[in-house]
């Protein structure tokens, strides 16, 4: 199989095709980050999983919908947000929600010490990720978590490069307001 044929963009067009065969592949290939990005989204792991499964459908019910040389990964975290924005809505999903533990970030070669730390730093980080408006929130975490360029956030979220890069710099604001205080009362380890 040729690198075309084993692009994301090439399976989702034999998918908008009506042939299903090539659907799990897709699937696969896409799965944990878009389960990544719901659950940075919403801050649940059970409504990221429910959210998960309603993307998918999405997908394969609006396949015709798709346009090749459309990226398919921005197809689909479009798809992922407005469902995000729609739980939302209909008040599915808190604004702020607690984190769920679900996250070990911690090395299990670390001392109990160093391991509690991180693990109250990434709690910390999570909380404030998730105290972003939706909007700063959807581009901070494809920027930092997916690592995805401006250009490609903007065909995400439906809105100007330069709108989403001001909305990065008001998110990383807003980050380093609410981390500041609470990080720099942390205790040092043991």
């Amino acid at each position: 199989m040729s690198d075309i044929e084993n692009s994301e963009e090439w399976l989702m067009t034999q998918v908008r095709r009506g042939k299903q065969d090539y659907f799990e592949p897709l699937v696969r290939r896409t799965a944990t980050p878009l389960l990544n990005f719901l659950f940075r989204m919403t801050g649940d792991l059970d409504k990221s999983e429910e959210l998960f499964q309603e993307v998918y459908l999405a997908v394969w019910t609006r396949r015709r919908q798709y346009r090749f040389p459309m990226r398919f990964r921005s197809w689909l975290f479009a798809i992922g947000l407005n469902r995000v924005r729609a739980a939302y809505r209909r008040r599915r999903l808190p604004i702020v929600s607690s984190d769920t533990g679900g996250t070990n970030l911690a090395d299990a070669n670390k001392d109990p010490c160093e391991a509690a730390s991180a693990a109250e730093t990434a709690a910390l980080v999570s909380q404030a990720v998730r105290r972003l408006p939706p909007p700063q929130r959807a581009v901070v975490v494809l920027r930092i978590w997916h690592q995805l360029p401006y250009a490609r956030i903007a065909e995400i979220v439906g809105r100007p490069e330069g709108t989403v890069r001001s909305q990065m710099h008001h998110g990383l604001a807003a980050l380093r307001r609410f981390l500041s205080p609470r990080l720099s009362q942390q205790p040092e380890g043991g």
